[in-house]
Order: C-alpha cells, then structure tokens, then sequence
C-alpha cells in the first residue's frame, strides 16, 4: 500500500481509539458530548477523503498526463459513489474520464463493480458518502437498557404460614447507557467505524493494482 495512504488510514484508526474513549466517557456520564459527535465526523471523513485521494493517484497516473494543463486545473477527482451508471458517468466527466471505458478499461470495470448499484456488498460507501457530506451534523443516540435487579425470596420454615406474594419489593430497573447509534441511520456508530475502517483498508490495497 502507498504509504501516504497508510497513513491516512491509520490516522483514521487512531481517531476511532480517541472515539472509544470519549464513548465511554459519554455513556458513563449519560451525556452526548459535542467531541463524541466530532470525532465521529472525523473518523468518516478521514476515511472518504483517502479513498479520494486514492482515485486521484490513479487519475494523475493515468489521465493528468494526457490533458492540457488547463484541464488538470478543473478537473474534480473523487472516488465515485452513486446509485446509477448515469450519475458514474457523470462522475467520471468531472474529472476528465469520460473515456475511461475505452483508455483503461481495467481501471473503469475496477470503479463500476465497486458502485452500490452494481452489488450489496458496496452499500457501505453509500453509508459512507452520505454520512462524510453531513459535515459536523451527526446525531448520536444512546442505546439504553434497563437493568432488573434480581429479587431473592426465601422459602418459609416447615410449619410457618406462606408468605404473602404480595408483600415482595423489587427494585426499580437503573438505565444504562450500552453504546451510541448513529440516530439517522440506525447502526452502531462505532462498529460502524471499525467495519468502514477495515473495508476502506481493503479496497486501496486493490487499487494498488492501479
């Protein structure tokens, strides 16, 4: 793997110690603070701006040298994450790519088999892309349980009346705080970090190829 790209992955995963940290602060304290939804944001971004950065080393491998200078200044290189061959296309011809099919094809077929239009498997870039361009504005939502304290009741002695069942108190269940949700989506935000974290790992090694 490029080391740059390493190093932006192991950034990201760096941030997502700094977040387990500040989750269990915020779950003990039953508070959602301003630094947990931070970090969080930042975990992703980190993450979609490396896969970027990946499709640029492509594009300045393989396309910059055959544009105008002038074209290299406008071209918009992002890895591309959309819902239909339309809006690749489209992608692609921000950044001077529109004849990729054709001037590598390998490379081409590589992207479009990635998009989450193509297969299930590549829902977590949509995640990913949508959650990234949300900028500071994530919901965090606690996750809580009610924890039952278990209530003992002897049995009477031989010969006592029965007791009264009427006559047993229980505790009232405590909350607790198990982990953070990611309020919008539904999914555990910090299994969600670790999974993106390890699938963004995964893809650039393939894009070495490139």
């Amino acid at each position: 793997m490029d080391a740059e790209l390493k190093s932006m992955v192991d950034r990201a995963d760096e941030l997502i110690g700094n977040l387990e940290d500040e989750y269990k602060k915020c779950l003990k304290a039953k508070n959602v603070t301003r630094r947990a939804q931070n970090i969080t944001h930042e975990v992703l971004d980190k993450l979609r701006h490396t896969l970027d950065h990946a499709m640029w080393r492509a594009w300045d491998k393989h396309v910059s040298p055959n544009l105008t200078e002038k074209d290299r200044k406008r071209a918009r290189v992002y890895f591309p994450v959309v819902n239909d061959l339309q809006h690749f296309h489209s992608t692609l011809g921000r950044g001077y790519m529109s004849d990729l099919d054709k001037t590598y094809k390998n490379l081409y077929d590589f992207l479009l088999e990635k998009q989450p239009f193509s297969s299930n498997d590549n829902n977590w870039l949509e995640l990913l892309a949508k959650i990234a361009t949300e900028g500071k504005h994530i919901k965090l939502a606690p996750q809580r349980l009610i924890e039952i304290p278990r209530s003992e009741v002897s049995k009477p002695e031989a010969g006592s009346a029965p007791s009264d069942p009427f006559s047993v108190k229980f505790s009232k269940g405590e909350e607790r705080w198990a982990t953070f949700v990611l309020d919008d989506y539904g999914v555990f935000a910090l299994a969600l970090c670790n999974e993106i974290s390890e699938k963004t790992r995964a893809l650039i090694k393939e894009m070495d190829a490139f």
